[in-house]
């Protein structure tokens, strides 16, 4: 009888723990409750997704290589304990919110086993395609090794949070988002204490001991309740390296006595310009230092050339506003006759540079370079309420205005934001670029504006 070789449906894969895994930072910052065993397992089929992949891939294991590092349970065998978490993991689903809609997805959508041979084959749900696969912009990248390691479920979701701003170096969140990534539950840690030794404490050491990044953080309170962290992110050294990671704490520490010392210099300075107690502990909690610290030079500087008459509420109102910001940009010197001049902002000077700039590209440059510059709809909205505030700015020049007054700087606001939504308009048309769509705003009053602004371009063409 001739003998027949039997033909594996996919390649035995390896697995090698210095593989890098890469993510979406929607992925990273959408919430779904998965065991450490379950994790693991997906940590691991993601480290195998590469940049060039055109799908996501079917990959198969050896059981032996997987329980090594997912883990074994006490008293069962590792392929039944494999077998019985990818069940378990198949009946898990991840939600995705975006632009108003809510998605569901199972994680995997294949799993085939075969106990003779001692090997597992597993598959991503294809429509999790564009979570792993062409990213070019905002995604996050670090080595399966750094999350392998960690024993806690909420140390590999810290973990990948910080991992995404250890450029920037920090980064804030409130508890109540922190317990939204992390899929806790209301009824779970709900005093911070129970919270701050179960989850951050656990996570700090966890994190700091066996991955690349190193934290400290910093509790944020509104009253006496802490209702943020303030995490403070650092590379770490090698993990032999003790001089290094000595200094490196050293650093740390220093940083957080800046912290502390910068608070107490705000909140004298909120005092010495009025400011009731109350109102300063809901500044302090509502806007980062260097929000609060650049709004109060400004409101001192007017002060110091009699502009303002009222200092304890115009800085209230100047680090809502974020007048500090709006006039570096604008820079309009500060004064009631200047105020009224309509001065050309820097950043509507650099436009019109660009705009030059571009005259001589090709239609595809040209394309290319608008989708860049005007960024995302987020940035387009907001670039549009700055355009409106500044307008507002330049009609009121009294820190007590008439009613006359305040109604003609609305108009000259909402004038400002048509005469830029219709450049926006012409843009897109002139190359050959879809209009946006009413439904892509967010902010209900610009959503309100572009809609009559669409149905008077209707009516003026008929």
């Amino acid at each position: 009888m001739k003998k027949t070789t039997v033909v594996q449906p996919y390649d035995l894969e390896s697995i090698n723990i210095k593989n890098w895994v890469t993510k979406s930072n929607i992925l990273i910052e959408s919430t779904y409750k998965l065991s450490l065993q379950e994790q693991r397992i997906l940590l691991i089929m993601a480290s195998k997704v590469q940049p060039n992949d055109e799908t996501l891939k079917t990959y198969r294991f050896r059981a032996k290589d997987f329980i090594e590092i997912v883990g074994n349970k006490k008293g069962t065998g590792f392929y039944s304990y494999l077998k019985e978490i990818v069940n378990g993991l198949q009946t898990k689903i991840l939600t995705i919110k975006e632009k108003g809609r809510q998605r569901n997805y199972n994680w995997v959508i294949t799993s085939i086993y075969e106990e003779n041979e001692g090997y597992i084959t597993l598959q991503f749900h294809p429509s999790l395609k564009y979570l792993f696969l062409e990213l070019k912009e905002k995604f996050t990248s670090y080595q399966l090794e750094n999350v392998v390691r960690l024993n806690s479920v909420y140390s590999i979701r810290i973990y990948e949070l910080l991992k995404q701003y250890e450029r920037l170096r920090k980064r804030e969140l409130t508890l109540e988002e922190l317990r939204h990534f992390l899929a806790i539950e209301p009824t779970k840690y709900k005093q911070y204490g129970h919270f701050k030794s179960k989850v951050l404490a656990i996570a700090q050491k966890e994190i700091n001991n066996k991955t690349d990044i190193h934290f400290e953080f910093v509790e944020i309170k509104t009253g006496r309740k802490v209702t943020s962290i303030e995490f403070i992110i650092t590379s770490s050294p090698a993990l032999n390296d003790a001089s290094a990671t000595k200094e490196k704490k050293l650093e740390l520490n220093q940083h957080l006595v800046e912290l502390e010392n910068h608070e107490n210099i705000i909140q004298n300075d909120l005092v010495d310009l009025g400011v009731k107690p109350e109102k300063i502990e809901w500044l302090l909690s509502e806007f980062t230092k260097e929000h609060l610290e650049r709004n109060i030079r400004y409101t001192q500087d007017r002060l110091i050339t009699g502009d303002v008459t009222h200092p304890h509420s115009y800085v209230v109102k100047a680090i809502q506003k974020d007048y500090a910001k709006l006039s570096q940009e604008s820079k309009l010197i500060n004064s009631k006759k200047t105020a009224k001049k309509e001065l050309v902002p820097d950043f509507i000077a650099q436009d019109r540079d660009k705009q030059q700039l571009l005259k001589d590209a090709t239609l595809k440059e040209k394309q290319e370079s608008f989708l860049k510059e005007i960024g995302t709809q987020m940035e387009f909205e907001e670039k549009l309420l700055q355009f409106q505030e500044l307008k507002k700015m330049l009609i009121l020049s009294s820190d007590q205005p008439t009613q006359e007054e305040v109604k003609k700087a609305k108009e000259a606001g909402l004038q400002e934001v048509i005469r830029n939504m219709k450049e926006d308009f012409k843009n897109h048309e002139k190359l050959g670029l879809e209009p946006r769509l009413v439904k892509d705003f967010k902010n209900k009053e610009l959503k309100k504006i572009y809609k009559d602004f669409l149905q008077s371009k209707v009516l003026n063409r008929n």
